[in-house]
């Protein structure tokens, strides 16, 4: 699978955002492209193409590491068929959810499964969005790579303050995910890269540091 990476960098509070965008894209992509596929719901399916995609969905061994990590698939899987009116090659899309938060956040985390009905393969994943959450090793990491940064400690010097791990840091590529012959969706993968550091002050205010932990170092500091 070749890769196009646009890389995004963006806490991980707005992705929900982002992804919903790219979601509601790569449908549009899908029926301007490609004029014999036809996108049906979930309530017209036959209850023969259902059981199909979910049974080759299931079989899939990263789909089961998905599982293990607490994904489970939605109430009416799949939820939607492409299906090529004059091939007849049909490819179900099995969405798996996981529900968690990050920092206090709220979020749905979601992982599209595509499934070729005809081949009984499964021909893509779509990440969307994954749970990243940091390790207390990673979280104290942060604090001191922060905490190190000359800048830091010149906006710290002789102040009063409370120190907090925000939200991970993740880089966002997207990449085409062929489906078919002629048939291809824009999907992303999303890759922990650091995490916001915060500082409160006791007359309110708050400094953003957003730190690397690969490269430890700070990348930006905003008030």
């Amino acid at each position: 699978m070749k890769k196009k990476p646009i890389v995004i960098l963006a806490v991980l509070g707005i992705i929900g955002l982002v992804i919903a965008l790219a979601f509601v894209g790569s449908v549009a992509y899908l029926k301007i492209s490609s004029e014999p596929w036809e996108e049906l719901p979930y309530w017209k399916l036959t209850d023969e193409e259902r059981q199909t995609a979910y049974q080759i969905a299931m079989q899939n061994e990263t789909v089961k590491q998905y599982l293990d990590q607490g994904y489970h698939t939605t109430g009416h899987s799949p939820d939607c068929i492409y299906r090529n009116d004059e091939t007849g090659i049909t490819v179900g899309e099995v969405l798996l959810s996981k529900q968690g938060f990050a920092g206090k956040k709220y979020l749905h985390y979601y992982v599209s499964v595509y499934v070729n009905l005809n081949t009984g393969e499964v021909t893509g994943i779509d990440e969307n969005l994954k749970d990243f959450r940091l390790t207390e090793e990673q979280a104290e990491k942060a604090k001191h790579i922060a905490l190190s940064d000359p800048e830091v400690k010149k906006i710290l010097k002789g102040k009063d303050y409370e120190i907090e791990v925000g939200r991970p840091l993740v880089k966002m590529s997207s990449y085409e995910i062929p489906l078919a012959e002629g048939f291809s969706v824009m999907g992303s993968t999303e890759e922990l890269i650091g995490a916001s550091v915060k500082f409160k002050f006791t007359d309110g205010t708050i400094v953003s540091v957003h730190v690397s932990l690969e490269k430890e170092e700070v990348i930006r500091i905003s008030p």
